[in-house]
């Protein structure tokens, strides 16, 4: 990978990045939603299907991150290079995954040693120990999800490493994420969170069918006449297949944004490093030749 530029590139900002990956989502939005349905598909398969989701999450980084450099790939191109690693994007994401379990659990304990004391000397203050109780567990609260922000920020572009970065081990990847982020888990934590904020609305919509499950089940749980519980249950049933059915749509729209986001990380996290130069003018689609591929 060669510096484009030999003077050193200025830091983009969190507005800049997510301004860039929006910008880089739309352009490729046909492509990057249609690897993101077969992506998700893939997902409901075990083992081999997760295996295959996770590899062509990193074949959109790839297409992105290419982009940006101005070596596009056509999208056979970026799968050809990314199939041999299949199941290294499945074994590092099971292993990051349980790094993050540990670092949450742990986490988690500590937040408890620090609360449960706290509990019992606020029911003996009476209403000021209410008060305090509630303060300071909003504080830790705060500090845990700042801790387990912190842990996604450094691993955050490790697939990124592997879908990019072919000659190199894939295990090296956590490594590699971790030794990038240095120094810009902040920026990397603010983008983070705009970028779920931005999210987020699409999730919430697609919980908004299991709301009409509240009454329903309210209504099984008192005595209801026999011939009436069969309807009930299928109408909660109908809500579950709504709800699933969103989230699969809200998962095929979120999940290449949320990578075109890595993308333009990874790259920024680069280009501090080793000098690379990045483009934020969106330059409208590029002709990538064929995108037949197989499912």
């Amino acid at each position: 990978m060669t510096a484009s530029s030999s003077s050193p590139i200025r830091p983009l900002n969190i507005g800049n990045v997510v301004s860039a990956g929006l910008s880089l989502y739309r352009t490729n939005f046909k492509t990057y939603t249609g690897l993101s349905l077969k992506a998700l598909l893939w997902y409901l398969l075990p083992i081999y299907g997760w295996a295959k989701s996770a590899m062509i999450a990193g074949q959109i980084g790839r297409l992105g991150f290419q982009e940006l450099i101005r070596q596009p790939e056509s999208v056979p191109g970026a799968l050809q290079r990314v199939s041999p690693r299949m199941w290294s994007f499945l074994g590092i994401a099971i292993l990051v995954g349980l790094i993050q379990f540990g670092v949450n659990m742990a986490a988690s304990m500590a937040s408890w040693v620090v609360l449960f004391p706290v509990a019992l000397l606020g029911g003996a203050l009476g209403d000021v120990g209410a008060v305090l109780t509630g303060l300071i567990n909003f504080v830790v609260q705060i500090v845990l999800m700042a801790v387990q922000l912190w842990f996604q920020a450094r691993f955050l572009v490790y697939d990124l490493a592997i879908a990019v970065e072919t000659d190199k081990e894939s295990i090296g990847s956590i490594s590699r994420s971790w030794n990038l982020s240095k120094g810009s888990v902040f920026r990397v934590q603010g983008v983070l969170l705009v970028t779920y904020l931005i999210m987020v609305p699409l999730f919430i919509l697609s919980a908004v069918p299991l709301l009409f499950t509240i009454p329903l089940f309210a209504r099984i749980s008192v005595d209801v006449p026999t011939a009436d519980v069969g309807p009930i249950l299928g109408l909660i049933a109908l809500a579950f297949l709504a709800f699933f059915v969103l989230l699969l749509v809200a998962g095929i729209f979120t999940m290449p944004f949320f990578q075109a986001i890595k993308s333009v990380l990874y790259y920024d996290l680069l280009s501090r490093r080793e000098g690379l130069d990045i483009q934020l003018t969106d330059r409208g689609p590029i002709d990538r030749g064929p995108t037949d591929e197989p499912i």
